[in-house]
């Protein structure tokens, strides 16, 4: 087995560098054809043999504790942008940060890349696009826009900046998520050890004299039926889960309706076509007003999107568009054909942005307003969650509550009988 790094160019011309793994070039080219691209053997860049040694350093270097943090990618870009637009060059940016830089992982990094410069003739794209681990396709576009200009310093700080936001908003979504999985699991835990071990003991101190009230015996039905059916009712549920992401993954027909499912839930499906809809203005934006071309644009949102119904949406449009439309009437072609996945703000941008030949700056005021939108309909969405989930733990508690107390006085009302 071997790991190649292949410099591969989709049906657009457009190029990107794969790590991949296979027993030979004929199958990494196979595999690269199976993700839209073509290769030959001139464009493998690097080929390297599977050993007991170099596995274990490949995953070391892929594992979060020993890689590069996104963190520290985004702050190593940041200073590069700095050095750059105060004039210095690449080899002298990387060379000043490197020797100053106190993180050894990073330093790894930036030694790797001095290495790649003293290719000869490799451009800077071509010099980050040897660490597709750590660089992104939207900041190799940045990149190649910024090679033509004299602005690649400028590009690089407005795009650190601009993911330094998006990592804030993500932070606040997954911390939230984060302590309300830990309170449900909490809650779980201590709701089993109540059901299937202190209920029961209601049963026994009631024996067979007394009744028991109808919330006690719900309780202890459950508990029973928990004793009896829960390991088997665990594994079913796992299997299930498993064989539903088994069939996303594998079949392309199921992973199409879960994904189309999702952007028409209540409340997720609004916020998701959001997301979506900024995220596709956010790499117009930054792409277009950077001079990049707006398929090749298009191209990196199609490698950064995860849903397959927007994925087959972008590249209708950009069928449309090599067929001469603009976006204006491609997004309107799309929409006759009833897949719309994208809220209607970024309609109107592309209609302005087209006919007034200001498409990149319009869609940067409409991914502002959808940044503040996404942001509203996400804090909405977490308020309404935990209305929801608090007010299902409330009468899970209150029932518990009024079971015991109701079987507490019951007992209590009879224990002279019982004497």
């Amino acid at each position: 087995m071997y790991t190649y790094s292949i410099k591969a160019t989709d049906a657009f011309g457009n190029q990107k560098v794969f790590e991949v793994q296979a027993k030979d070039h004929h199958a990494a080219f196979e595999l690269m054809r199976t993700k839209g691209f073509e290769a030959q053997t001139e464009n493998i860049l690097k080929a390297r043999k599977h050993t007991m040694i170099s596995w274990m350093a490949n995953f070391l270097e892929k594992t979060s504790i020993f890689a590069v943090s996104k963190k520290e990618i985004n702050r190593l870009i940041k200073m590069i942008g700095n050095a750059l637009f105060r004039g210095k060059t690449l080899k002298q940016s990387l060379e000043f940060i490197g020797e100053n830089e106190d993180s050894k992982r990073l330093k790894k990094l930036i030694n790797r890349l001095r290495e790649a410069l003293k290719k000869p003739f490799a451009s800077q794209v071509e010099i980050f696009q040897s660490f597709p681990n750590y660089f992104e396709d939207e900041f190799l576009g940045i990149v190649e826009a910024g090679e033509s200009s004299s602005n690649l310093g400028q590009y690089m700080m407005d795009y650190v900046q601009q993911k330094e936001k998006q990592a804030g908003l993500n932070t606040h979504f997954k911390v939230t998520l984060t302590k309300r999985f830990i309170t449900f699991l909490t809650i779980i835990a201590v709701t089993l050890v109540v059901v299937l071990f202190v209920i029961p003991q209601f049963e026994n101190l009631f024996g067979d004299e007394l009744n028991i009230p109808w919330a006690m015996q719900m309780l202890v039905n459950g508990s029973d039926f928990l004793k009896q059916y829960g390991p088997s009712i665990v594994l079913v549920f796992l299997m299930t889960i498993s064989t539903f992401t088994y069939l996303i993954i594998k079949h392309k027909k199921v992973r199409w309706w879960w994904h189309d499912t999702i952007l028409h839930f209540p409340i997720l499906g609004p916020t998701l076509k959001t997301y979506y809809t900024a995220q596709l203005a956010y790499f117009l934006s930054t792409l277009l007003t950077k001079n990049v071309d707006i398929i090749k644009a298009m191209n990196i949102v199609i490698r950064q999107a995860k849903n397959v119904c927007l994925v087959h949406t972008y590249k209708s449009l950009i069928r449309s568009m090599k067929a001469g439309d603009d976006l204006f009437s491609a997004i309107i072609k799309e929409s006759e054909r009833g897949r719309s996945y994208l809220i209607s703000s970024i309609v109107q941008a592309a209609k302005v942005g087209s006919e007034t030949a200001t498409l990149g700056e319009t869609l940067m005021d409409v991914r502002n307003d959808l940044d503040i939108l996404l942001e509203v309909r996400l804090k909405r969405s977490i308020k309404l969650f935990s209305i929801i989930f608090y007010s299902l733990i409330v009468l899970m508690a209150a029932f518990i509550a009024y079971a015991i107390g109701s079987a507490v006085i019951v007992f209590y009302e009879n224990a002279q009988n019982l004497i």
